[in-house]
C-alpha cells in the first residue's frame, strides 16, 4: 500500500462518496476508485459497502480506519518536525468550529496570524459542537473551537471565551422596544429553534430546566443548523429565537434584530478550544494556540 491509496481512504470514509472525494483530493474519481480497489486487493478486505446513496465503511473498514488516519497524521508531522528543524512555521491546520466563531471571530485572527506566518493555510468545517468534537477525536480536524466540553480519550479543552445567550427580537414585534423581559412573556411566542447538538441549544436547555420550564414546551416555528439562518428567520419576521449576543452586537445585525436581556434567565455558554493531546506539539499548532489565547475577547 502507498500513501495515495491511504489517503483516498480517508477522504471516501470522511465524505462517503466517491466523487466527493475526488473532488476534494482533485483527482477523477475512476483515479479514487483505483486507489481503493488496489488497497482493498494488498488487504485482503473489502473496505466499503456501497449502497445506492452513500458509501459506508464494512467492519473491516471500520477496523483500518483509525490506522489509516494516524498514518496520514504521521506523514503530516514528520513534515512539520523538518519544518520545526528549519525553523519554518508553516502548513496547514484543519479547523473546526461554530458558524458564530467561523464568522465573528477567526477572519481577524487567522488575518493577523497570517500576517506573521504567511506560508500557513486554513481549512474550516463548520457544523454543531456534537459533530465538530467527534471530528477531533477521529483525527480529521486538528483543532476546535466548540461550544460544548464533550470528555473524550486524549483531548484537552480550554477555556477562550464566554458568550451570553438572548433573546433576538425583529422591529415590529411588540418585544422589540423592551429593555428586557420575563420567561413568562416569551413562552407563547413563536420560537426559531437550533438544532439537537447545538451548544447553544443544549445551554439554552438546562438554564431553562433549573427554572423548572421545559424547552421542548416552546412555541417551535422552525429549527435551523446555523446561528446566521436564526437570525436571518428572525429578521424576516418568522419568530422571536435564543441567540449569541456575539452574533447579535455585529454590525450586520444591529439595525434589524435587537438583543433583550431575559431578566429571570440567565444563559451564558462557555466557548472552549478544543484539540488532540498526541497532536500538540505540531509548531504551526502550538503556535496558533498561543495567538487564540493571547486573543483579546
Amino acid at each position: 500500500m502507498d500513501f495515495k491509496q491511504v489517503e483516498a481512504f480517508v477522504f471516501v470514509a470522511k465524505y462517503k462518496s466517491f466523487s466527493r472525494a475526488a473532488e476534494k483530493l482533485l483527482l477523477s474519481q475512476p483515479t479514487v476508485s483505483t486507489h481503493i480497489n488496489t488497497l482493498e486487493e494488498n488487504l485482503g478486505v473489502k473496505l466499503f459497502d456501497r449502497l445506492s446513496k452513500e458509501v459506508v465503511l464494512t467492519e473491516a473498514g471500520q477496523l483500518f480506519y483509525p490506522y489509516a488516519v494516524d498514518m496520514m497524521d504521521l506523514r503530516e508531522r514528520s513534515h512539520e518536525s523538518i519544518k520545526e528543524f528549519l525553523n519554518e512555521i508553516s502548513g496547514n491546520l484543519r479547523i473546526g468550529t461554530s458558524t458564530i466563531i467561523a464568522e465573528y471571530i477567526l477572519p481577524e485572527v487567522i488575518k493577523n496570524f497570517k500576517e506573521s506566518y504567511a506560508k500557513t493555510y486554513f481549512n474550516f468545517t463548520v457544523n454543531n459542537s456534537q459533530t465538530i468534537i467527534q471530528r477531533i477525536a477521529d483525527g480529521i480536524l486538528d483543532l476546535a473551537i466548540v461550544t460544548r466540553k464533550i470528555p473524550k480519550k486524549d483531548l484537552e479543552y480550554k477555556l477562550f471565551m464566554k458568550d451570553r445567550i438572548v433573546l433576538a427580537v425583529y422591529p415590529g414585534h411588540p418585544l422589540y422596544k423592551r429593555d428586557n423581559v420575563f420567561v413568562e412573556e416569551i413562552l407563547k411566542e413563536d420560537f426559531i429553534i437550533r438544532e439537537i447538538g447545538s451548544g447553544t441549544r443544549a445551554a439554552v436547555e438546562h438554564s431553562l430546566k433549573q427554572k423548572g420550564y421545559d424547552f421542548d414546551s416552546l412555541n417551535s416555528s422552525a429549527t435551523f443548523a446555523t446561528t446566521h439562518a436564526v437570525i436571518q428567520a428572525v429578521k424576516s419576521g418568522l419568530g422571536i429565537a435564543f441567540a449569541s449576543e456575539t452574533a447579535l452586537d455585529n454590525k450586520s445585525c444591529a439595525s434589524e434584530v435587537k438583543s433583550v436581556p431575559i431578566t429571570d434567565l440567565v444563559v451564558e455558554k462557555n466557548i472552549y478550544i478544543v484539540y488532540n493531546k498526541r497532536k500538540s506539539t505540531k509548531k504551526l499548532l502550538k503556535q496558533f494556540l498561543s495567538t487564540l489565547m493571547a486573543y483579546e475577547k
